[in-house]
């Protein structure tokens, strides 16, 4: 159908060749020819909110509210048809757009919204640990409700659903990143169940405006959703420079250093993130503790990790790695203790394929040097 070519030649506008602007004209055309398309609705909404953050010359209220008011639409279409999924989905919008707006509370009631509808999204869990985070720092600011009015959670809405339709539990997506760097590039591992044919399929982008913010994102046929990841990370990186590689169970990403330093995190400290970390770092101790950078999301301290030479050292090497990467195959612990040992504790590097050929070097924190001590 015609439609639905048009549709895909606004996604791809929008999110392959990232223009939001020739993106929006081609959303108009199909919602002239066809008003109160769904998708075409929700994809202008996203052209705006694009705009919005990006280009100057739309960075007023006006756009934002027209965005909101395009997702209030294609809420009452979806609400029209009964179907369930294009609920959620116009529910899982309408948290983006309050999250990125930072307007948690109202995210929060939306957030729940489109789990009650059962929306379906790999990303889910990482918002939801985000909005936490956001919730929980908002109520240390403001410990007592301040809130002039409260938003109005909407009536639940009667689906009409087949008789004999039996709800199937929804397993928790799983999710996690991993990273590791040399002297001037940066490499990002991102696992996850729903991955992308091939990385033609993938959106990457270094904001040129903003060389530190990373999104990656991709369409997931499966669930007629989108998996986006966003990060701000700790150094700038080269926007043009960028690789990606899709294998069986992880998206690998290789960014460009522009200066060539070694990173101690992978993220900007207090940064908005939209991934997700299988195990939070504690911040209250991490202040006296000796950090060095890693793969892994914990907060480390290596000031209690002694490790002695021959083989009590390569033992204590592998209970760590293992405490670490329990389900890693046995090429990326060898990897990992290979990399580690040689650096004398100041990289993890997991491609076996790299470190088999070169032994890897010393590459302490900036701010340190490396002395002999024969």
């Amino acid at each position: 159908m015609p439609v639905d070519r048009d549709l895909k030649q606004a996604y791809k506008t929008l999110y392959d060749d990232h223009d939001a602007l020739g993106a929006l004209k081609l959303c108009d055309v199909i919602l002239k020819e066809n008003p109160g398309n769904l998708m075409g609705t929700i994809y202008k909404a996203s052209c705006l909110e694009k705009l919005y953050y990006g280009s100057s010359d739309w960075h007023n209220d006006q756009t934002l509210e027209n965005a909101k008011h395009l997702l209030s639409d294609a809420l009452n279409v979806a609400r029209g048809r009964g179907d369930r999924s294009k609920i959620g989905l116009v529910y899982f919008r309408l948290f983006v757009h309050y999250f990125n707006n930072k307007q948690y509370e109202e995210a929060d009631e939306y957030m729940k919204n489109c789990k009650e509808y059962d929306y379906k999204d790999d990303t889910l869990p990482m918002w939801e640990l985000q909005l936490d985070k956001k919730l929980k720092k908002l109520a240390k600011k403001s410990p007592k409700e301040t809130r002039a009015e409260r938003i109005e959670k909407p009536q639940k809405e009667t689906v009409t659903q087949l008789v004999n339709e039996e709800k199937t539990p929804i397993n928790e997506p799983k999710f996690r990143t991993d990273w590791y760097q040399s002297a001037t590039e940066v490499v990002i591992s991102l696992f996850t169940a729903h991955l992308p044919r091939s990385g033609n399929d993938v959106n990457i982008e270094v904001s040129p405006n903003d060389p530190k913010r990373l999104e990656v994102v991709y369409q997931i046929p499966e669930t007629g959703s989108e998996f986006q990841y966003t990060v701000i990370l700790a150094h700038e990186v080269n926007s043009k420079e960028i690789q990606v590689k899709v294998f069986i169970k992880k998206i690998e990403i290789t960014l460009k250093k522009l200066e060539n330093k070694q990173w101690k995190t992978l993220e900007l400290q207090d940064s908005f993130v939209d991934s997700v970390s299988t195990s939070a770092p504690n911040t209250a101790e991490a202040s006296n503790t000796l950090n060095y950078p890693s793969s892994s999301r914990k907060q480390i301290d290596w000031s209690k990790i002694d490790l002695d030479d021959g083989a009590e050292e390569a033992a204590s090497a592998d209970a760590f790695f293992q405490n670490l990467y329990a389900d890693a195959d046995s090429d990326t612990k060898r990897a990992m203790m290979k990399s580690f040992i040689e650096s004398n504790g100041t990289a993890l590097n997991t491609n076996w394929e790299d470190v088999s050929k070169k032994k890897v070097e010393t590459s302490p924190p900036e701010g340190m040097e490396v002395k002999s001590w024969q």
